[in-house]
């Protein structure tokens, strides 16, 4: 009985050490300004409280929406020049749309960015083997013929349509070309 007290004690004791070091050296990886997101998901503003309130002794700069210049102040900078972001000398890329085709030939993926369409990988399944006819950018091709006798092929065909990639089927019967 006096065993299980005493190791109780010892793994109470070594368990709160550790938890000690772990806290103080996990203390510096994150600084404390950083704002956490609540449950929502959301970020606090900076310089206001958790009721949207200016916190006190925070100086807070117009937003830009509000000022005539085009730039933001840094509060407490020593200058009020307005930092100005350089432009956007090129729009964002389109975001890229993934879609695959799965038959009894094999599989493709294709992948669309904007008009653009691109082979991501194709796939035989057993009993096929495949030929890539085009990888893009306007259009993407493969055919799969089946090893044996019977020679049949299907032709898998994907474009964008409306920035996502589109599959297009063909059979082909033996001597088609």
């Amino acid at each position: 009985m006096l065993g299980a007290v005493l190791w109780c004690a010892v793994v109470v004791a070594v368990s709160s050490l550790v938890w000690v070091v772990i806290s103080r050296a996990g203390a510096g990886v994150l600084p404390t300004t950083q704002p956490q997101a609540d449950v929502t998901g959301s970020l606090p503003v900076p310089g206001r409280d958790s009721d949207g309130r200016p916190s006190p002794g925070v100086t807070l700069s117009p937003r830009p929406s509000d000022s005539p210049s085009t730039g933001t102040t840094i509060p407490g900078s020593p200058s009020s020049t307005p930092v100005v972001p350089p432009p956007s000398s090129t729009p964002p890329a389109p975001t890229a749309q993934r879609r695959s085709w799965s038959g009894t030939a094999g599989h493709v993926v294709a992948e669309c960015r904007g008009p653009a369409v691109h082979l991501v990988a194709a796939y035989p399944n057993a009993g096929w083997r495949y030929l890539i006819g085009s990888r893009g950018p306007g259009l993407v091709q493969v055919r799969f013929v089946r090893v044996g006798e019977d020679g049949r092929s299907v032709t898998v065909q994907a474009a964008c349509d409306a920035g996502v990639p589109d599959f297009t089927l063909a059979a082909h019967q033996p001597g088609d070309n």
